[in-house]
């Protein structure tokens, strides 16, 4: 039995061999195809290009998307630009705010007819709710003046998503009306970006400002009026050397409004606006992948500052955030 299995075996092992097909090479020999490099032949991750939609952890690409992701978040809010749907300048007078036709400063989305009316005398600006009228007062009282944005932080009437704050703009006392269910909110899409550009963040020599000196600022309104310079920044871009006037910003920070060659076209008509880090040792650095749309790029009811003279440069600044999509609205009022 022991010689027939044996016999049986072989027999099988010869038949197995006979059956392959000629030249076929043994599994170990199998030769790798070009197409197929074998592992230590793979290209390091990290030597690949990187593109914006697929960022490194902690590189500037990343961060930047971290930084502008808040940025579109700050829009979004409830109290954001996108919601902005007017800004009504005041006189001496009695002046009616609701949904109906007789109110003067008209809003399809506030709660009544009429919710009340903004008693003006001068500077003294006082707010009389309708009765019944579903209407709060931040930072203010009935029948008390109301407080304006120039004066501390500003007293805001409040009627379901409608808000009307007392600010003063080009030298008049005016509200700034604000809708938290506006249209421009609802279809908002984000905002594109130029891809990052390594070569569009600069270096800058800071020159601070002569005692007095000022900048001749007009806004999109037309209003002209004399501001501070904090300092004058000097630096290369393009193969150019280029100057900024710069005004204060934020934390002790420079702010600049700016236009370049894609103005218009690619990027905002109106420049863009960018903060800039405090200097250290008479040096900052400017980063125009930051450069963002002003407030008036999303609504008409903002008072941008346009760029001054001195802030317009003669080469393209292809980085930062690119012109968004056009956002209508017909707001009643």
């Amino acid at each position: 039995m022991r010689r027939f299995v044996a016999r049986l075996s072989a027999t099988l092992v010869v038949g197995l061999v006979a059956c392959q097909p000629p030249n076929m090479p043994v599994p170990n020999s199998m030769p790798v195809p070009d197409s197929m490099p074998v592992p230590n032949s793979m290209p390091v991750p990290n030597s690949m290009p990187v593109p914006d939609s697929m960022p490194v952890p902690n590189s500037p690409i990343s961060q930047r998307a971290a930084w502008h992701a808040a940025r579109v978040e700050s829009l979004r809010r409830a109290d954001g630009w996108l919601t902005l749907v007017g800004l009504d300048f005041l006189r001496d007078g009695s002046w009616s705010v609701g949904n109906g036709s007789r109110a003067t400063f008209r809003y399809a989305n506030c709660t009544a007819a009429q919710i009340g009316r903004f008693e003006v005398a001068g500077d003294a600006v006082r707010f009389v709710p309708t009765p019944s009228a579903a209407v709060t007062i931040e930072r203010g009282a009935v029948g008390e003046p109301l407080i304006a944005d120039d004066k501390g932080a500003p007293s805001v009437v409040v009627n379901a998503t409608m808000t009307f704050t007392l600010v003063r703009r080009n030298g008049t006392l005016a509200l700034r009306v604000r809708d938290s269910a506006s249209a421009v909110r609802a279809e908002f899409q984000g905002i594109e970006l130029f891809d990052y550009q390594p070569s569009a963040v600069v270096e800058a020599s800071v020159t601070p400002a002569l005692p007095g000196q000022t900048v001749t600022i007009t806004n999109v309104k037309g209003f002209v009026e004399e501001q501070p310079v904090a300092a004058v920044l000097d630096f290369e871009l393009g193969g150019q050397r280029h100057q900024f006037i710069a005004t204060s910003g934020s934390d002790g920070g420079l702010f600049v409004v700016f236009a370049d060659q894609t103005s218009g076209a690619e990027t905002y008509g109106g420049g863009r606006f960018l903060d800039i880090p405090a200097p250290i040792g008479g040096n900052t650095t400017i980063d125009f992948n930051r450069a963002i749309n002003p407030p008036c790029c999303f609504t008409a009811f903002a008072t941008c500052p346009l760029p001054p003279a001195a802030n317009r440069l003669s080469v393209r600044v292809v980085a930062g955030e690119r012109l968004p999509r056009k956002l209508e609205t017909s707001n009643e009022h």
